[in-house]
């Protein structure tokens, strides 16, 4: 499915931090901000989303063990 972007969103600005995204973070980071906005009954996705799906993507990344794992 394709999402409906807003005028304010810079996709380039997430591409190209410095934060060592992978492919699959990028899509996660993609995903995750259509999920915001579904949420928030919105048919476009804003800057904010992409912002806050950033965020939790790299919280998860750099918190070491997978969500639901028990060792």
């Amino acid at each position: 499915q394709r999402m409906t972007l807003a005028d304010d969103v810079k996709l380039d600005d997430f591409v190209m931090t410095k934060d060592d995204l992978s492919g699959a973070d990028v899509k996660a980071i993609c995903t995750e901000a259509g999920m915001l906005a579904l949420r928030e009954r919105r048919m476009k996705v804003i800057q904010a989303d992409f912002k806050k799906a950033r965020d939790k993507v790299l919280y998860k990344k750099n918190s070491g063990s997978p969500e639901g794992l028990y060792l």
